[in-house]
C-alpha cells in the first residue's frame, strides 16, 4: 500500500472516531427547545399529523413539554424524566401514563449497552384496562439516517418486549418493538418507529420523523 493511501485511510478512520463518541451523555435540553415531527402510518406511509413539541419547564428531575398540532387545535402536556423518557401525556380528552417511565433511553449511552424495565400503562379512556410490559433496551450502533430535517449521524436504539393486558372483558398479550435514532446534536431522536402486535394480528405501527428543530444555545 502506498504511503499516501495509508495516510488517507488513517485520516478517514480518525474522522470517523471523532464523529462517533464512545459515550453519549443525556441531552442538556433547555426551556424553549422545539422539535417538529411528521407522524406517519407505518403500514401505509401516509401522513397522519404534524406535531410541534416545545420544552416549557425543567425542574425537580422532570421535563415538561407542550405538544401541539400545527393549527393549535390540539394541545397536550407531556412529562418526561431527566433521561428524557416518557412518563405521562395529558391530552384534552384523556391522560395516558407509562409508569415509572417508558425506557427509550438509559444515559449515558454506549454501543452494546442494555437495560431492562417493567412498565405499567394506564389510560383514562379505558380505566379497567391495565397493561404491563417487560421491556429490554439495547444500543445497536451508529447509523447515518436521513429524515426531512436532513441527514444525521445517530445512535440506533431498540426496545423490545412482551406485554399482557387483562381487563373486565378478558385478556390478551402481545409484543412491542421500538427502534429510534438519537442524534446528540439535535438533543432528541430524529426518527422513531413503534410497533405492537397482539397474539393474532398486527396492531399499531407509527413512524415519527424530524422535520425541523430550533435549539436554545
Amino acid at each position: 500500500m502506498r504511503a499516501g493511501n495509508l495516510l488517507f485511510l488513517c485520516a478517514v478512520f480518525a474522522a470517523s472516531a471523532m464523529a462517533q463518541p464512545a459515550r453519549v451523555d443525556g441531552p442538556t435540553v433547555k426551556v424553549g427547545d422545539v422539535w417538529m415531527y411528521n407522524t406517519l402510518n407505518g403500514w401505509t406511509g401516509e401522513l397522519a399529523y404534524v406535531s410541534v413539541n416545545t420544552v416549557k419547564k425543567i425542574g425537580g428531575g422532570d421535563i415538561v413539554m407542550e405538544s401541539t398540532s400545527l393549527d393549535r387545535s390540539i394541545v397536550s402536556k407531556i412529562l418526561r424524566n431527566r433521561d428524557f423518557n416518557l412518563v405521562r401525556i395529558e391530552a384534552p380528552t384523556f391522560t395516558r401514563s407509562t409508569l415509572p417511565y417508558y425506557p427509550n433511553y438509559a444515559f449515558p449511552l454506549q454501543v452494546g449497552k442494555t437495560w431492562k424495565q417493567e412498565v405499567d400503562f394506564a389510560d383514562t379512556r379505558q380505566p379497567d384496562k391495565k397493561i404491563r410490559a417487560k421491556l429490554e433496551g439495547r444500543v445497536v450502533g451508529w447509523e447515518s439516517v436521513t429524515v426531512p430535517a436532513g441527514n444525521f449521524l445517530a445512535l440506533k436504539i431498540e426496545v423490545k418486549g412482551w406485554y399482557s393486558a387483562p381487563n373486565t372483558g378478558g385478556s390478551w398479550s402481545g409484543r412491542i418493538e421500538d427502534a429510534l435514532w438519537y442524534a446528540p446534536e439535535v438533543r432528541n431522536a430524529v426518527r422513531y418507529e413503534y410497533t405492537d402486535t397482539t397474539d393474532s394480528q398486527r396492531y399499531n405501527h407509527e413512524v415519527h420523523e424530524l422535520v425541523r428543530y430550533w435549539l436554545i444555545p
